[in-house]
This record gives C-alpha cells, sequence and structure tokens, in this order.
C-alpha cells in the first residue's frame, strides 16, 4: 500500500488535482492538472503513479524552500 501523500500533494490531490472540484478526473481547462496527467507521466518516466506522487511530493517540498516567495502568491 502506498504511503500516505501527505499535507504538501493533498492540496493538489484533494481536487480535480488542482482547481477544488474534488473530481480527479474532471477536465477544468488547459492549465489544470488532473489524474490521466499524473498517470500518463507515471508511464513516460517508467514508475508508478504512487512513486510519482511521492516524487511530485518531495519535489514542491524542496521548491518551497528553496523559492518561499513563488508559494505565496
Amino acid at each position: 500500500m502506498p504511503r500516505s501523500i501527505g499535507p504538501v500533494l493533498a492540496l493538489l490531490i484533494g481536487m480535480c488535482l488542482t482547481c477544488g472540484c474534488m473530481d480527479a478526473h474532471l477536465q477544468m481547462g488547459r492549465s489544470n492538472i488532473m489524474f490521466e496527467d499524473v498517470k500518463a507521466a507515471a508511464d513516460e518516466n517508467g514508475r508508478s503513479v504512487a512513486e510519482t506522487i511521492d516524487i511530485m511530493e518531495r519535489t514542491i517540498a524542496k521548491d518551497r524552500g528553496e523559492h518561499p516567495p513563488e508559494y505565496k502568491q
């Protein structure tokens, strides 16, 4: 069983991944991220969705530390 996605990615995953509609598969425009986008990235990199989410979570945490002003908007 994959580990909990944690608070950083919960901001993304609890929604259509980004807009707040709470539907991970609903297309809400060109720039919103859907589950299918994460799955395609996972497939392209030879990883599972859980591994990809973990990588995203760790990358966000690292980037947040390196570029805090970007996350205050």
